[in-house]
């Protein structure tokens, strides 16, 4: 798995990380040729251990945990806290060291942009091995693998996000004033890419002609098109705001007359049983929701007690893709079912539905009162390409929920370039506003950097 998503450290390297090298290959070589977590994962990622070995890279917590844990079982006993206190101190040391070397943050947000891609391509896979498992195509250790590789991708991309939180604030970039003359280029969505001049600062200048690539996007604005089995039967993605409407019946003619004395009138009869009947039909759509959660929760509990790990991935990936009024009310029955650990897999799975479920999701859980639950999904939708977390925040903001548009984009900020944040405006120019609260709410110069990073691509650098 570290193949994929490590990035090189250079000559950034010094005491602290030496001094780390040199206990994590004294611990090794206590593990040596003994069966046990450290010697799978050798053979499977024989690039990373050496890496480790050779002080090209400080090895990942987790991997350190698990090496100590091998360590530990060899003389039948659990990792002492004086073992556990050592490590931690020599790791922390290490990356210190490795944080404090210029450059630190870009190579930070290289790895945790790679990492959240690995961590992607992990839940998939253990999908997939989970469907090959029931389908009696895989061996159910190839399961327990993969769930290792998407658990253990989570633990790093919260390390490097905690890296990056801890990083001190850079200076802001030079004004506008001070910058050359505007470029009309869009910025790539790859952050090697170096950014454009930074424009002169003008008032309210007239809309500069699109660039040429807008053509190509445009045809995706209005929702993007999700292949594969997640998505089959999945209805088309509407702009976020419109909704089909009917033509008003002609209203029919008021009853008169003596027979019809004191009688209310027949059009205001039909609107409240209309009324009433859009009440009943509301009633009874929680109350199936609630049925619905509470089955499937029960049914998770089932397989989890008979050790039936493959149908219960499938069963929450079909949960995902439920109607979202349904999320909160799983989320809860299963809590009280004792499924607690597996509320994180379930937003996992939500996290990768289409733009638009995504956004009604959160918006579901948001008006069940579980925020955190909410700011979880979001936070985990936001390595999502630029295309489908716009989409996301646009959807959002069209249904009223412009404060978790906002959570979403505070976590892109976190985690993205000024210039890569600025492709969601490319996306959504009517993001612009949101994107600027998420980067002040981060900090004040990392508001200055992502308007100087929209201004130079020539975008809204406010609210539209």
């Amino acid at each position: 798995m570290e193949r994929r998503a490590r990035a090189g450290l250079g000559d950034a390297t010094g005491g602290a990380v030496a001094e780390f090298t040199l206990y994590f290959r004294s611990l090794v070589s206590a593990v040596g040729d003994t069966p046990g977590w450290y010697g799978v994962f050798a053979a499977r990622d024989p690039e990373g251990v050496q890496a480790y070995l050779d002080g090209a890279d400080v090895t990942p917590w987790d991997v350190l945990l698990a090496v100590l844990h091998d360590v530990a079982a060899l003389h039948g006993r659990p990792v002492s806290g004086e073992g556990l206190a050592l490590a931690e101190r020599l790791y922390t040391a290490a990356v210190a060291e490795l944080d404090a070397a210029p450059g630190a943050e870009r190579t930070l947000r290289a790895r945790l942009d790679a990492m959240q891609r690995e961590r992607q391509y992990a839940m998939l896979h253990e999908r997939d091995t989970a469907r090959a498992v029931q389908q009696g195509t895989a061996d159910p250790n190839d399961l327990a693998w993969a769930r290792d590789d998407r658990e253990r991708a989570t633990a790093r991309c919260l390390e490097l996000q905690g890296r990056l939180d801890a990083l001190p604030e850079l200076p802001a970039l030079p004004s506008a004033a001070q910058a050359p003359a505007p470029s009309l280029r869009v910025p790539a969505p790859r952050a090697e890419a170096a950014p454009a001049a930074v424009p002169a600062a003008q008032p309210d200048p007239e809309p500069e002609p699109e660039p040429a690539r807008r053509t190509k996007r445009e045809r995706s604005r209005g929702g993007a098109r999700y292949g594969g089995a997640r998505f089959a039967g999945a209805p088309e993605t509407q702009t976020p705001g419109e909704a089909p409407t009917e033509p008003d019946a002609p209203a029919a003619p008021v009853a008169r007359g003596a027979r019809f004395a004191g009688a209310p009138a027949a059009t205001g009869g039909r609107k409240e049983e209309r009324r009433a009947a859009a009440e009943a039909r509301v009633v009874q759509e929680r109350q199936a929701h609630r049925v619905a959660a509470q089955q499937t929760a029960a049914r998770l509990g089932e397989l989890r007690r008979g050790g039936r790990s493959g149908e219960v991935y499938v069963l929450m990936s079909e949960a995902a893709a439920a109607p979202a009024e349904q999320l909160p009310l799983l989320a809860s029955a299963m809590e009280q079912s004792g499924l607690a650990a597996d509320v994180g897999t379930l937003l996992w799975e939500v996290a990768a539905q289409n733009p638009p479920r995504l956004a009604a999701a959160a918006a579901a859980l948001a008006e069940a009162g579980r925020q955190d639950d909410c700011r979880t999904l979001l936070n985990q939708a936001a390595a999502r390409p630029a295309a489908d977390v716009a989409l996301t925040a646009a959807a959002l903001v069209d249904t009223g929920h412009r404060s978790e548009a906002v959570t979403l984009l505070v976590a892109v900020v976190r985690a993205r370039t000024p210039e890569d944040a600025a492709e969601i405006v490319y996306e959504r120019r009517e993001l612009a506003g949101p994107l600027l609260d998420a980067a002040g709410l981060h900090s004040g110069s990392r508001r200055r950097d992502v308007a100087a990073a929209l201004r130079r691509a020539g975008l809204p650098d406010r609210e539209m």
